[in-house]
């Protein structure tokens, strides 16, 4: 930016010094060859300068549409996983990211208060409300709807499907088929 306001400057100087004092002919075309420089100067600085402004602008498109994608994967992640990321995940998150996921994960924990539901729960209803399940970690002995448990680590039983969800999803649980 600062060479195209030289080249503009020193034009501007040509014009005042060629109108301020007479000038033979010779020096009127060596004048008009130095212009025809200067203007093509300027022209290839301000083309350089536009095409620099042109690659920023994309470069802020592309680190949107990179951060919009980011946004939209952590959003579905509050569908899939409760309020709990796991381990796995959050350290792939910035700090940042993580304050978005926990806002998110409260307004949606917020809202389903509100409407007394619970949106996350599979959208195809289960054949059968129970599934077998094997405990991954020491969970201890919690209070489940039905029943009082003890969640030991290699435990093999049947619970609740809406009781074991929550498990699973932080990796605490796997659902054992067949």
């Amino acid at each position: 930016m600062r060479k195209i306001q030289e080249h503009e400057d020193k034009l501007k100087d040509k014009n005042r010094s060629q109108e301020e004092i007479g000038t033979s002919e010779d020096e009127m075309s060596k004048s008009q060859a130095e212009k025809t420089l200067i203007q093509n100067a300027l022209k290839s600085d301000q083309f350089g300068a536009l095409v620099h402004h042109l690659s920023l602008v994309r470069n802020k498109r592309c680190l949107m549409a990179y951060v919009y994608k980011r946004a939209e994967v952590i959003r579905s992640l509050g569908w899939m996983v409760d309020s709990v990321l796991p381990e796995e995940i959050q350290e792939k998150l910035s700090t940042s990211e993580k304050e978005y996921f926990k806002n998110h994960a409260a307004t949606l924990q917020s809202y389903m208060a509100e409407l007394d539901l619970h949106l996350t729960v599979d959208m195809i209803p289960p054949k059968d409300p129970y599934i077998k399940v094997r405990v991954l970690d020491d969970i201890g002995e919690i209070a489940l709807s039905d029943q009082v448990a003890n969640l030991a680590r290699h435990a093999i039983m049947f619970l609740r499907r809406t009781d074991a969800e929550q498990y699973i999803t932080q990796g605490q649980m796997e659902e054992l088929t067949g």
